[in-house]
């Protein structure tokens, strides 16, 4: 475990000042660098953490955690109506976030989750790793393990929460306000989003944020929708009384799981004191559409890509990883790809538009409308 810095207190107003500070750089570290973020509040404030997995094999050396740490975000979800899905929780939101605490960078990777692996899944896709691996009694090993084989990235730590406890977060603290760039319509649901700015609450923001049948892009809409939803929730949570800290903390007490110490968190904390907006910057793994020997719709990943992305933003004091050495399968590489130059949290605050989409020449579209959520493989 990294040692705890430690700082001389100011006396007086200065004091008071510093606590909140930390405390909203820490929710807003992980809180809100995830869509589904509003529930990882609990995991960086509350010192009393159970049950996370062991870590120890997956992860960098304790120097190297000194300096940087990759953790990562996982938003699981049991679809108990359908049944076929019942057993089988997937992880349709799925993000590793590298902290570089020299210099006070963030950088998110968004994983769709669609995700081509191979044909040791049923579905071939990332999202079932989760609950289709080896091991039964922690299942965020199995994906853990995945993505530190597969893309030679260590993982230090972990967050998983359900998209249920996100619902509750986000109207915990009066709903996300942000621009919806288009008119939304859930049918099955009978939920309305209009396009323009707007305070959306729990059951609005999942639906935002997970329904890839609203996007003529499919998963990759998806991912834009959730950068979206990243950067103003993390406007928001940097915007939230220690108060309201409080009680999200409370809302998400024991519904999370995490290998994070209150130690950790502190240590963390402490050392994210220069982070900021503009220094916060969102990537996705890049790749283009495509279809497995199966005949199944899949994302498959450009590995030469993927290892410059890695080697640049996610491995900033440890050594260059050659793309022959990632072993996640590479079934298609004929498009230019995907989200090239990421987006910075201010930008997309700014109005930037999330990523670019070089295989279609897609813009978004101005309405989108949805018969239903979708969480299936």
């Amino acid at each position: 475990m990294a040692k705890r810095m430690r700082e001389t207190p100011h006396k007086g107003k200065k004091t008071g000042s510093r606590k909140k500070k930390i405390a909203i750089i820490v929710t807003t570290v992980v809180l809100a660098l995830v869509v589904a973020g509003g529930t990882a509040v609990y995991v960086l404030l509350h010192s009393n953490l159970f049950g996370g997995a062991d870590m120890s094999e997956y992860g960098n050396s304790q120097e190297v955690q000194e300096k940087s740490v990759n953790i990562l975000i996982v938003g699981t979800d049991n679809d108990t109506s359908r049944p076929e899905y019942a057993d089988h929780e997937l992880t349709d939101v799925i993000m590793v976030v590298n902290f570089n605490m020299e210099d006070g960078t963030a950088h998110i990777l968004q994983i769709p989750r669609d995700t081509y692996v191979g044909d040791d899944i049923p579905s071939g896709k990332i999202n079932a790793v989760f609950s289709r691996g080896e091991n039964k009694d922690k299942h965020i090993l199995n994906l853990v393990n995945y993505i530190t084989t597969q893309y030679q990235l260590p993982i230090d730590h972990y967050i998983t929460i359900t998209m249920q406890t996100f619902i509750d977060a986000v109207d915990a603290i009066g709903g996300i306000e942000m621009n919806v760039p288009y008119d939304v319509t859930i049918v099955d649901e009978g939920l309305e989003i209009k396009a323009g700015q707007q305070t959306l609450s729990g059951q609005q923001a999942q639906c935002f944020v997970r329904s890839r049948e609203l996007y003529a892009e499919g998963d990759l809409g998806r991912v834009k929708a959730q950068r979206l939803f990243i950067a103003a929730g993390m406007e928001k949570i940097t915007k939230l009384s220690t108060n309201e800290i409080i009680k999200l903390v409370g809302l998400c007490y024991d519904k999370v799981e995490t290998d994070l110490t209150g130690a950790d968190i502190l240590n963390y904390a402490q050392k994210a004191s220069k982070l900021d907006l503009s220094q916060v910057e969102m990537y996705m793994v890049p790749g283009e559409p495509a279809y497995s020997k199966a005949g199944l719709s899949i994302y498959s990943v450009h590995k030469a890509e993927l290892a410059n992305l890695l080697n640049e933003k996610f491995r900033p004091h440890t050594e260059a990883v050659a793309a022959e050495a990632l072993t996640c399968p590479e079934v298609a590489n004929s498009s230019s790809w995907y989200d090239k130059n990421g987006n910075t949290v201010d930008d997309l605050l700014g109005g930037a538009k999330p990523g670019k989409d070089t295989i279609s020449g897609k813009e978004s579209s101005s309405s989108a409308t949805s018969s239903g959520s979708s969480s299936g493989e």
